[in-house]
């Protein structure tokens, strides 16, 4: 034991070493895990009801299990205001709600009929909820939204988590945080930009969902509304004979089902078509397509991978062909000036685009195989429909009176007297400034 003391005494590291183990591995051991105490949530869902609000949950659980897979689970709980259904989601799941990992929060259409700013206050105030926590919307209730989702992370490895990212760095001109909307409600234009995430049913080109059955009130609401109607005035002997109808039917449908198991299902699928929402003072103002986005997106140099199809090519190498281009890289030089008292938005674009393909005849291929190849034909397509499509998505946003391109704050920037005396000599407000604004773009092709 002295021999202990000693080396002790000569070695002062290993002193603080055995104070540190005496002091905290036994309230490591004690401890539970973080898992066993807090309910991990990756995604929040908001929707509107009877009860007042309806907070949905996609929480991560920890199960022990050989093949590393995650699994989650999906809960719903309703209550006067979101605070309240959060604490009844704790109460429902037996451990505190953690947002330190949530990723995603999801708002139906039907919340976005209303100002859905006091909706988010609650996400907004929690300072555990991540800054880049990403705010969609979806046609449906996000309750339904989130139990496709967990169908659709069972059956691959595709989730929302791919499906939002791909789109903000692909497709969609920007995506929104609930930071941002917050920023472009108390903005002076009050407007963002939402991505959209449709679930619909039918032969469409989407991702689709196989155990769709399992989500209640989809595609079914007729046949609950039915039941829901007649069920007060219903006799007991009605009850049973609608019962013993009902195994009958199902006796039925199971053995036509096993004679025909797709006959009757209903293929229902997660759509991701780069479309988005505009929203003006917390509320749905229009749908924003596909197309629409695209002619902002060539305003915004971060965005890649745009495509261009051209039809009925006829220049000194193609004849009637179909070309198809693709951006690599896009640059912008911007400036905001008055000209006149009227304030010009002047877009320098340059496209640096190679050909990926090309549908023509044999002898045109033979002649032009190179992906750098622009001919003045070519480049007068380019330009026309770039500038087409520029021009009919800033109208668009023009008669919805929503600025999601920032024009009124950057010529706030650059010429803030001059933009305040615009406004007063005009008598409009912030808001209505981009329909007063000149637009000039000129679009430059580079072959690469």
């Amino acid at each position: 034991m002295k021999k202990i003391k000693d080396s002790i005494k000569r070695t002062p590291m290993l002193l603080s070493l055995v104070l540190i183990l005496f002091c905290f591995f036994p309230t490591a051991i004690i401890t539970p895990s973080e898992s066993a105490v807090n309910a991990i949530v990756t995604a929040v869902g908001l929707d509107k009801n009877d009860q007042g609000y309806e907070v949905t949950l996609m929480t991560f659980l920890s199960h022990p299990n050989q093949s590393y897979s995650e699994q989650y689970e999906v809960f719903s709980s309703s209550a006067p205001s979101i605070s309240e259904a959060f604490e009844n989601a704790s109460l429902q799941i037996g451990k505190n709600i953690s947002l330190f990992h949530t990723h995603t929060a999801i708002v139906s259409e039907k919340l976005l009929e209303d100002d859905i700013a006091s909706s988010l206050d609650y996400l907004g105030r929690v300072a555990s909820l991540p800054q880049s926590c990403v705010l969609i919307s979806t046609n449906v209730t996000s309750k339904q939204f989130l139990e496709f989702i967990q169908e659709l992370d069972k059956e691959s490895d595709i989730n929302l988590e791919d499906l939002l990212f791909y789109t903000s760095n692909y497709a969609l001109w920007k995506y929104t945080t609930i930071n941002s909307f917050y920023e472009g409600y108390y903005s002076p234009v009050k407007s963002s930009v939402l991505g959209h995430l449709v679930i619909t049913e039918g032969d469409i080109n989407g991702i689709p969902i196989e155990n769709a059955e399992k989500v209640v009130g989809f595609g079914d609401q007729e046949g609950q509304n039915n039941q829901n109607s007649g069920g007060e005035n219903s006799s007991e002997e009605q009850q049973s004979k609608n019962a013993s109808e009902t195994q009958n039917s199902t006796s039925k449908n199971e053995q036509t089902s096993e004679q025909q198991p797709n006959s009757n299902s209903k293929q229902i699928q997660i759509i991701n078509d780069g479309s988005s929402l505009l929203i003006k003072n917390g509320k749905m103002q229009a749908h924003l397509t596909k197309e629409l986005l695209r002619g902002l997106n060539w305003l915004n140099s971060a965005t890649t991978g745009e495509v261009i199809a051209l039809e009925n090519v006829t220049d000194e190498k193609f004849e009637n062909a179909k070309l198809i281009y693709k951006v690599q890289n896009q640059q912008i030089l911007e400036r905001f000036e008055f000209e006149n008292d009227i304030p010009v938005y002047t877009a320098n674009i340059k496209l640096f685009v190679s050909l990926l393909e090309a549908d023509a005849s044999k002898e045109d291929m033979l002649q032009s195989k190179e992906t750098a190849y622009i001919s003045e034909r070519v480049r007068q397509f380019i330009e026309k429909k770039v500038k087409n499509e520029i021009n009919n998505s800033i109208e668009f946003l023009s008669t919805q009176k929503c600025d999601t391109l920032g024009v009124y704050e950057k010529f706030y920037k650059a010429n803030r007297k001059q933009t305040k005396e615009f406004l007063q000599t005009k008598d409009i407000e912030p808001e209505e400034f981009l329909e007063n604004v000149v637009f000039k773009v000129i679009v430059s092709l580079f072959p690469v």
